[in-house]
């Protein structure tokens, strides 16, 4: 069956192709080759599970160009992204080139869409990757592979020097837990010895191996390059909270909560530098007073309205450095009206915008007294109830313009409103991890996966209605499976009771409802131990 020193892997699988024959003598030769297929499925499955997560990924990263306050970072960190995809779509690609070149070796067939080969060939492998040296190709792609992924990072001409150094920190991190292994077997004194290169690869990894395992091994490798494609992405996207821009335009801005009001209404100015940054150091007076900056690097001035009803202004001065260190200043002026104690008015006791699925209180008042106000809603799915005198309660259905119209002392005023979906919630472990390292014992405690809604000033609650999940034992073939609803199931309550340093978990395709009934996908999350 094979000549020569073999290494213990290269027995097991050569006692496995006996017993094999055994079987076959016996007409169970399916017990065993099914043991190939059970693993190179699985695998499979696995692969197209991580196909799923990277798009979710990438996806995300997307939408961040369409978000003003994220389409800088975005800029700079997709581009990344999809260059790692491009690197990995072409070595998947390239594996499954030889899977197939392989199987033809084993006398490939296609019959009916169906394939067929010889699965238990030991020479096929022995020809094919040895002889021919397609393994030795495979051993150097794949170690170039693991130097391109990091290289677009490690040359990337956009970053200062600071960001830079921090990236080519993380390569290296990123660069230990990669899971791109071309390990030869260490020589041992009597057995066989190989060399640390791709010949000495291909002889440990495919010599007299069946072609069902050598598929079976070049389905990891794909494996492998979608993990590794799955890091670099969850990487860029992680940076969109951490880049440090570096701004050279600035503009001085201040606004009002309201242009209109009421004697006794509060008048609240904030000003402040746009593109602020802790360099500015910008000065802002208004109304005659220097007022201190809070942590957002706005200055905030609230005072009550009063006097003759009528047009009011409030000066504002700005002065700000800026990066080349000229200091440059602003005057403006912020106008106001306040009006009399008649027609009619209404304001979102929460903000200027209804929510799909919410309670939105509304209060609205005229002049004429809530007995002789007359209001009515349409457009959006708009429900109005009266809840006390001049309080209403919204509920509205679809996203799009809603508005309320008022009747009073023989004037109909008509106000509009948008409106939006509850924004997406991110996906935490057991409400307080997100993605990166974290303690066993730390995880070990929590119970499940939880969708936080994160600076959202009403309170809605999203359930987990299931997830998929995967545990990479470092060193070992992972494993993954699906959870209903939001608790770990047992399988991996128990993966993460034993589980090591280095191992990872990753929690992916997880599927919530919110306040409006309706099914929604946010992007997933993974974590190391440490």
């Amino acid at each position: 069956m094979a000549s020569g020193k073999l290494s213990p892997r290269q027995k097991m699988i050569n006692m496995m192709y006996l017993v094999c024959r055994l079987l076959l003598e016996k007409k169970k030769s399916s017990e065993i080759l099914n043991a190939f297929k059970t693993i190179n499925a699985s695998i499979s499955k696995t692969n197209s599970v991580l196909d799923g997560k990277n798009e979710t990924t990438y996806d995300a990263l997307k939408a961040a160009l369409e978000d003003p306050q994220q389409k800088q970072k975005a800029e700079i960190w997709l581009p990344k992204a999809l260059k790692c995809k491009e690197l990995s779509t072409d070595m998947v690609t390239y594996i499954e080139k030889m899977k197939q070149d392989l199987k033809k070796e084993s006398d490939l067939k296609i019959e009916k869409g169906e394939e067929s080969f010889k699965e238990d060939d030991l020479d096929a492998s022995t020809r094919y990757m040895i002889e021919k040296k397609k393994g030795t190709d495979l051993y150097n792609k794949f170690k170039k592979y693991k130097q391109d992924i990091l290289n677009v990072f490690r040359n990337s001409t956009e970053f200062d020097a600071d960001l830079k150094e921090r990236v080519m920190k993380d390569m290296e991190s990123i660069e230990r837990s990669l899971p791109i292994h071309l390990d030869v077997p260490a020589s041992k004194p009597g057995k066989t010895s190989y060399t640390k290169d791709g010949p000495g690869w291909s002889q440990a990894t495919f010599y007299m191996t069946p072609t069902l395992a050598s598929v079976t091994i070049l389905t990891k490798m794909q494996n492998d390059v979608k993990n590794s494609e799955a890091q670099m992405s969850d990487y860029c996207i992680s940076q969109l909270g951490k880049v440090k821009l570096i701004y050279d335009k600035f503009a001085a801005i201040a606004a009002a909560n309201t242009t209109y009001c009421m004697p006794g209404d509060e008048i609240e100015i904030s000003a402040g530098v746009g593109a602020f940054n802790d360099q500015a150091k910008p000065i802002i007076n208004i109304a005659g007073q220097n007022v201190a900056l809070n942590a957002d690097g706005m200055a905030v001035w609230k005072s009550t309205a009063s006097g003759a009803a009528g047009a009011k202004e409030v000066p504002v001065r700005i002065q700000y450095t800026t990066p080349d260190g000229k200091v440059e200043s602003k005057t403006m002026s912020i106008k106001y009206t306040i009006g009399t104690p008649s027609g009619a008015a209404v304001m979102l006791d929460k903000m200027n915008v209804f929510y799909i699925g919410l309670d939105n209180p509304v209060t609205i008042s005229s002049g004429t007294g809530d007995d002789k106000t007359n209001v009515t809603a349409s457009g959006g799915g708009i429900q109005l109830s009266k809840t006390a005198p001049g309080k209403y309660n919204v509920r509205v259905t679809s996203v799009g313009q809603s508005s309320i119209t008022i009747n009073a002392d023989k004037k109909t005023t008509t106000y509009n409103f948008r409106v939006k979906r509850v924004p997406d919630p991110i996906a935490t472990i057991g409400g307080k991890i997100t993605s990166g390292k974290v303690k066993k014992g730390e995880l070990a405690v929590q119970q499940g996966i939880v969708a936080v809604l994160q600076n959202f000033d009403f309170e809605a609650k999203f359930s987990v209605q299931s997830f998929d999940y995967i545990f990479i034992p470092k060193g070992e073939d992972l494993s993954s499976g699906t959870a209903t609803g939001p608790a770990f199931p047992g399988r991996l309550v128990d993966q993460i009771k034993n589980c090591k340093p280095k191992d990872v978990f990753q929690f992916e395709n997880i599927k919530v409802v919110g306040p409006d009934g309706q099914p929604r996908k946010i992007p997933g999350l993974g974590v190391t131990i440490i």
